[in-house]
C-alpha cells in the first residue's frame, strides 16, 4: 500500500513541476480576469492571494524544487567520485606505508640478530 501511495505522490509531483504545468495555472488564474475582475481592494486580495499564489507559486516551487534536486544530485555525484578517488589513493599509500613498516621491521631483526652475534663474539 505504501509503494501505492508513494507512486501516486511522486507521479503528482513530477506533473506539478514540469512547465506545461505552470501555463495551465496560469491560465486558469488570469483568464476568469477577461470575463469578471473583482471590484473592490479585498476582492483583488483574495483574487491575488487564494487563485494566483496558490496556483502559480505551487508550480514555480515545485519546478525550481525538481532543478533543486538535480543539482543537489550532480554535486553529490561529484564529491562521491572525488572521495573515491581520494579513498583508492590512501588505500595505495597504506599498502605502501604497510610494505615500509614490514621492510623495517627486517632491517631492525637483521640489526638486532648481527649486535647479539657481535656481542657474544665479543664476549668470548
Amino acid at each position: 500500500m505504501n509503494k501505492l501511495t508513494d507512486r501516486i505522490m511522486d507521479v503528482i509531483a513530477d506533473s506539478l513541476s514540469t512547465k506545461i504545468c505552470f501555463i495551465i495555472f496560469c491560465a486558469i488564474a488570469f483568464v476568469p480576469l477577461l470575463f469578471q475582475h473583482p471590484a473592490d481592494i479585498l476582492g483583488w486580495d483574495q483574487y491575488i492571494s487564494q487563485t494566483v499564489i496558490q496556483l502559480v507559486a505551487l508550480s514555480v516551487l515545485a519546478i525550481v524544487s525538481r532543478k533543486e534536486g538535480a543539482t543537489q544530485q550532480k554535486l553529490i555525484l561529484e564529491i562521491h567520485g572525488w572521495s573515491q578517488a581520494q579513498f583508492g589513493m590512501m588505500q595505495e599509500e597504506l599498502s605502501l606505508a604497510r610494505e615500509e613498516r614490514d621492510e623495517l621491521k627486517q632491517i631492525m631483526a637483521d640489526i638486532h640478530k648481527n649486535t647479539k652475534e657481535g656481542c657474544s663474539i665479543e664476549t668470548r
